[in-house]
């Protein structure tokens, strides 16, 4: 699917459309708050309790997202992912608490900004998921780097909110005995990472081990196993029942369904017939491995046997890996 490039008039109509919305979240929150009154000191000391609970919480978002971008070409793909939802729990959880906090009518002014602060890093951060999968796997022409740039800009937008809250608050009434409260700022020029979307999509594009991979790998054993050999060919002792385990592994960094493991089974001689089994594994996650059991195969004593198993996806990267393959006798019954 292709994405439309986004022009330069396309870029200031969307933040425009980002100003709007910032200035519609504080407005809907000051009207909407202001109305519970609850005025007293107690009132206020509850409030900027909360609000100080709220921003200890999104000042360690700040940092946590920081370091993600500053140890991205350090670790794997589905790590990148597990701590971008975790860091879009920790900000949802910002703005369920605000929504469930009685606000005093004194403090609905600073309550707008801090709304209109922890919404837009929220909108950063549920950004952020898409953007960084549509760079790591997408052409230039998805759309990642722009959405990149979207994100960052709601970044910015929730600092300047945050700024906006904490200039409110130091307003309201200083006998209230609550500490300072946190500053909070996701792209300070303090921070290591610069959030230029252009930068960060080169320093993503450069890992490759971020990117999407596909990789099943296959290895048997049998039993009874390999015991000796002939003339340089393997030697299976004979038994009433020949079993082969299958271990199937996906040594990709994306799950894996329906997984097709193909067994076949193909005397050399000629005499009889080959036998070709198919399971099927139906989910396999990054790192997973999956042992699948044969066990209604029949040898003849002292047949000699090629057996194959075969495993893959689409877009396999290592295909050398997706067959295991063994020519053996099984021994005469003796």
């Amino acid at each position: 699917m292709a994405y439309p490039s986004y022009t330069p008039v396309r870029q200031q109509q969307r933040r425009r459309w980002l100003l709007t919305l910032l200035v519609a979240f504080i407005i809907i929150a000051v009207v909407v708050f202001a109305v519970r009154r609850r005025s007293d000191a107690r009132g206020i000391a509850d409030y900027l309790a909360v609000a100080q609970q709220v921003a200890t919480e999104q000042a360690e978002t700040a940092d946590d997202l920081e370091t993600l971008f500053v140890t991205v070409t350090d670790v794997e793909r589905p790590e990148v992912m597990r701590r971008l939802d975790v860091l879009r729990v920790s900000s949802e959880g910002a703005v369920e608490t605000l929504s469930a906090t009685a606000v005093p009518v004194d403090a609905g002014e600073a309550h707008g900004y801090l709304v209109a602060a922890t919404t837009s890093w929220n909108s950063a951060i549920e950004l952020l998921d898409d953007a960084i999968v549509l760079v790591l796997d997408g052409s230039a022409e998805a759309g990642g780097t722009e959405l990149l740039e979207e994100a960052f800009d709601f970044l910015r937008l929730g600092d300047l909110a945050y700024t906006q809250f904490l200039a409110a608050a130091d307003g309201l009434d200083e006998a209230v005995p609550v500490g300072d409260l946190a500053v909070v700022a996701f792209s300070s020029d303090e921070r290591s990472i610069e959030y230029d979307a252009q930068i960060v999509t080169l320093r993503l594009n450069s890992v490759y081990k971020l990117g999407e991979l596909h990789d099943i790998a296959v290895t048997a054993i049998t039993d009874p196993d390999v015991l000796g050999e002939r003339n340089n060919v393997p030697v299976v002792p004979h038994s009433e029942q020949f079993i082969v385990q299958a271990v199937v592994a996906n040594q990709g960094n994306e799950p894996e369904h329906l997984v097709s493991v193909d067994l076949t089974l193909i005397p050399t001689d000629g005499a009889e017939g080959r036998v070709e089994i198919r399971q099927t594994v139906a989910n396999l996650e990054p790192g997973q491995a999956r042992t699948l059991v044969f066990d209604t195969l029949e040898l003849q004593p002292g047949g000699l046997y090629e057996l194959v198993i075969t495993a893959a996806v689409d877009k396999d990267e290592e295909p050398e890996n997706d067959e295991w393959r063994m020519v053996f006798y099984q021994n005469e019954n003796t």
